[in-house]
């Protein structure tokens, strides 16, 4: 493997555990939305996700019922 492989190879791994990091942000504030214990401000400051995408979560995870 030469060094433009393992750069490559090196970015590809840090792209994935940001996607990683991102989609379990997303989980927990969802899971969060579902107790419905805190205000969207304050799940956006502990997701680190912006506020606009925890009312885009809140509005699709609205429509989800529980059995």
């Amino acid at each position: 493997m030469n060094l433009h492989d393992r750069d490559i190879t090196r970015a590809a791994k840090k792209e994935g555990i940001i996607e990683g990091e991102q989609r379990k942000a997303i989980e927990t504030a969802e899971n969060f939305l579902k107790m419905n214990l805190l205000t969207h401000e304050q799940i956006s400051q502990g997701t680190g996700l912006p506020l606009e995408q925890i009312k885009a979560l809140a509005a699709k995870t609205s429509h989800i019922t529980c059995t």
